[in-house]
């Protein structure tokens, strides 16, 4: 029965019909799907839990950048970096890096990165002579704030494309007619994560709010960072989701407007609007 559920709605989806309620269904079963993909788990775990997350890729990753971030600002802090604080921003950096990005900055692979990094940690920490890439690696992973998102649109729409031709419930020769679905499911992931809170390592949260790009004029989904307290506390505003929807098109302005609390969003058409 829940495949023909799943085909029926993917039919729907191929008519051109766009429900919210076929979204929830489909990415709130798919993500229990063995073996699955990240991004559809993620969003789905988003959508069944509507207040709070506690674990998930998004948190990771905003994790991650915490340490990167709090790491790099001991060093204006005044701060001398000792191997505990070079380990702990490395490891995090190393989470956040891409390969490609590793390959393009270091002309070295991933393995290669980390091994070299252990290996100049060691040195660092019993006061040895580095080489000079071994310093080269040190301080791009233990000396650097790095942020990336988390899940970008293309991947999540080819990975719940990828989930239902596997399933059954979208026929491999539709799969081309069905990248038309694909600014829906932005939307719908977009109008899931806006107004969501993260709860952080440290015990502290943050709220994910929709935003545009300052450099592509895109919305994507942000999250205002922790990075020390104080009197003046320190936020680092980093995207999470990035999307191709461009924000004029596709997202009432009044939503992008900062406010303490998210406004609660929905959508209508090929936007997301204010919910009233």
């Amino acid at each position: 029965m829940l495949l023909e559920d799943h085909r029926r709605r993917v039919a729907r989806l191929l008519r051109g019909e766009r429900r919210v309620s076929d979204m929830e269904r489909l990415f709130s079963d798919l993500r229990m799907m063995k073996p699955g993909r990240s991004s559809v788990r993620e969003v789905g775990h988003f959508a069944a839990h509507r207040e709070e997350r506690d674990s998930g890729i998004s948190l990771k990753r905003a994790n991650d950048i915490q340490t990167s971030a709090r790491m790099w600002q001991k060093q204006f802090d005044g701060v001398p970096p000792n191997a505990d604080h070079l380990k702990e921003a490395g490891r995090a950096n190393l989470n956040i890096m891409p390969d490609n990005r590793i390959r393009e900055k270091l002309g070295i692979s991933r393995q290669t990165a980390e091994q070299t990094f252990a290996k100049a940690l060691r040195k660092f920490a019993a006061d040895r002579h580095l080489k000079p890439r071994e310093a080269q690696v040190l301080k791009v992973f233990g000396l650097s704030m790095m942020w990336q998102f988390a899940l970008d649109d293309h991947t999540l729409s080819s990975d719940f494309t990828d989930l239902l031709v596997f399933e059954g419930a979208l026929p491999e020769p539709e799969r081309a007619n069905f990248e038309g679905v694909s600014q829906f499911v932005t939307l719908y992931a977009l109008s899931i994560m806006h107004g969501m809170r993260l709860k952080m390592v440290d015990g502290a949260t943050t709220r994910l709010r929709l935003a545009e790009s300052e450099e592509t004029g895109c919305l994507r989904i942000k999250a205002d960072i922790p990075v020390s307290g104080g009197p003046k506390p320190i936020t680092s505003s980093v995207p999470l989701f990035e999307t191709s929807l461009a924000a004029a098109t596709h997202c009432d302005s009044r939503i992008l407007t900062f406010m303490e609390e998210p406004m609660p969003i929905e959508i209508e058409g090929d936007r997301v609007v204010a919910l009233f």
